[in-house]
């Protein structure tokens, strides 16, 4: 049974022109309603986000807490590694889904994560959770590849569409 949503943020929650700048990141405009919404429906919510602009220095000085906070999550991970940092957080890896369940006290298997590439699908299948492709950000241009190895992910047009699942 979910309890839980996980939302990718840079291409699932709203654009981001320069992946290296989280200041242009353009939200959609109802995140907060649809948070309020699954909330309401009775599951908690959550954000697992790969950053590499903090690694690259082109972060300092932006409050990713307080953006995050300002949707009414109830928990987030942020992984702050480059690409060749080989941690144990950076999606596709399940470090961030795995410190969140964590922190909520749930299991990985009690969570649905909703991100727009490959490696947020991977993240979830590695640990038990369910997944779902967003179209929105890079999902339009992975959808192939995801449906092809993993055919029973469904795909939505944007995040807020998750709640017709629930």
């Amino acid at each position: 049974m979910i309890k839980c949503i996980l939302f990718d943020r840079d291409g699932t929650l709203g654009e981001l022109s320069d992946l290296r700048f989280p200041q242009t990141f353009r939200p959609f405009t109802n995140i907060r309603a649809v948070f309020q919404d699954i909330h309401e429906k009775g599951y908690l919510v959550g954000i697992i986000t790969n950053q590499s602009s903090i690694a690259r220095g082109t972060a300092v000085g932006y409050d990713y807490e307080k953006e995050f906070k300002s949707y009414g999550v109830d928990a987030f991970a942020i992984c702050p590694h480059d690409n060749q940092d080989d941690c144990d957080c950076r999606k596709p890896k399940s470090g961030l889904l795995l410190q969140v369940c964590k922190t909520l006290g749930i299991s990985p298997t009690e969570c649905l994560v909703v991100g727009d590439r490959m490696s947020d699908i991977l993240c979830a299948e590695g640990v038990g959770a369910k997944a779902m492709l967003t179209l929105t950000g890079y999902g339009e241009k992975e959808k192939d590849e995801v449906l092809r190895n993993f055919p029973q992910v469904p795909i939505i047009t944007r995040f807020d569409e998750v709640l017709s699942f629930l």
